[in-house]
């Protein structure tokens, strides 16, 4: 006890002669002030020595727990031991929304609104190929869980993963909402999109990486909920990539010399479909004017992305066949819709000008006939820092076709988006 005592009191010492920021006290330090204890007669000459191997032995100790770990920053703070059996990466994103819209039937209005703000936590436990990722909304007020999985990525051919995350469909989609060209996704997109859910699903490469593939099984119901029967939904995602890997990202700012291109066909299925079912996160087909009765829904979509120096293109095509297994309005009915984009560095890597143009037939059992949908949207946006800093200006034109005209509606937003 009474060692404890001393080598309390050498510390306490310590560390009010030193008044720069401590890390740890210098053994230099610690053996002076052992030596003035000792001459003071506070401790022993059996003590001293006794004091100055345990300081020694709690140093070596200090030092060999931190050579096994690695704090530091890249593309997020992380922390992470050096055989790479554990790390967490943090992450937060936000983006700042100016927006103003003139609707043809309807009043004008202009608002500020912070469009998102994620927090997003991931890294590997036990094993480095056992990968977690959870993101978290912050938007809107409250908070919501959006992604929770946990990944075996042992065989690089098949990565069973489970728990909540993007539906693997569009490429669109796919990619995040802060690695746009332009500050929203398109209008084929809003119609389409499958958004996320909950499931288990397997993913991998194949033939020297130019074949990447997923296919899953989910619930059908959309984010944050349980499968509300006993029938599921089934996705599945091929891609070709002939020239080496082409991330989810849009815009050329890596100016790539050679060309890079990706391919991609998908394919949903989600048989007896109850109307509202898909509830949250789960894009437009838990509308009940769209899903009216219990339906047998398919869809397809097929994609196309490029990137060649300073320039990008990227287009899909969308379609979905409702099958209502209740009498309604049009019964069966068949959706499409595509969009086109492109976008050109005119300072490389820092100012880009991009355009898109949009179009839906959103036919279902409730509707159909005069009532297509079309976008024309065109942007310029300024790159800081990459995706991580950027601001961003839109305007587009949608157009609404109804059985006496077409409606007209403006909107012109400015963005900043953070990242990091």
């Amino acid at each position: 006890m009474r060692r404890k005592r001393v080598l309390f009191l050498v510390m306490t010492l310590a560390s009010m002669f030193i008044v720069a920021p401590i890390d740890v006290v210098s053994a230099d330090q610690t053996e002076k002030l052992i030596e003035i204890l000792k001459e003071k007669g506070i401790v022993t000459t059996e003590e001293a020595e006794a004091l100055e191997k345990e300081v020694e032995s709690d140093a070596a100790s200090d030092a060999a727990w931190t050579d096994k770990v690695e704090v530091g920053y890249k593309k997020g703070a992380y922390i992470k031991t050096t055989d790479d059996r554990y790390s967490l990466k943090f992450r937060v994103r936000t983006q700042g929304l100016f927006s103003y819209e003139d609707p043809e039937d309807g009043e004008t209005k202009s608002t500020f609104r912070v469009r998102r703000a994620r927090l997003l936590l991931g890294g590997n436990v036990f094993y480095p190929w056992m990968k977690y990722g959870t993101q978290v909304t912050l938007e809107g007020g409250s908070a919501s869980l959006r992604d929770a999985w946990i990944e075996a990525a042992y065989f690089d051919y098949a990565a069973p993963r489970i728990g909540q995350y993007k539906v693997p469909y569009s490429r669109e989609f796919l990619t995040s909402a802060f690695s746009l060209e332009l500050i929203d996704r398109s209008l084929a997109n809003a119609v389409f999109s499958l958004q996320r859910d909950i499931g288990l699903q397997f993913s991998g490469q194949f033939f020297q990486d130019k074949f990447s593939y997923a296919a899953g099984i989910f619930n059908g119901s959309g984010a944050n909920q349980s499968n509300q029967n006993n029938d599921f939904m089934y996705v599945g995602r091929i891609v070709y990539t002939p020239f080496g890997s082409y991330p989810y990202s849009q815009a050329a700012l890596d100016t790539p010399d050679r060309m890079k291109l990706a391919i991609g066909l998908a394919g949903a299925s989600l048989p007896s479909l109850d109307p509202g079912e898909r509830d949250r996160l789960a894009g437009r087909l838990g509308d009940t004017s769209i899903v009216p009765v219990t339906s047998d829904v398919y869809q397809l979509t097929a994609d196309i992305a490029f990137k060649y120096q300073n320039f990008s293109f990227e287009g899909g095509y969308h379609f979905r066949n409702i099958d209502p297994e209740e009498p309604t309005p049009f019964g069966e009915q068949d959706a499409n819709g595509f969009y086109l984009q492109g976008g050109y560095f005119l300072v490389p890597k820092k100012f880009e000008l991009a355009a898109r143009y949009s179009w839906v037939d959103p036919d279902n059992p409730n509707t159909t006939e005069n009532n297509e949908e079309t976008e024309y949207t065109g942007g310029l946006s300024y790159y800081l820092s990459g995706h991580s800093l950027k601001l961003q200006a839109n305007y587009s034109l949608f157009t609404t076709e109804t059985p006496d005209d077409d409606l007209d509606d403006h909107v012109v937003q400015c963005l900043m988006t953070l990242a990091f």
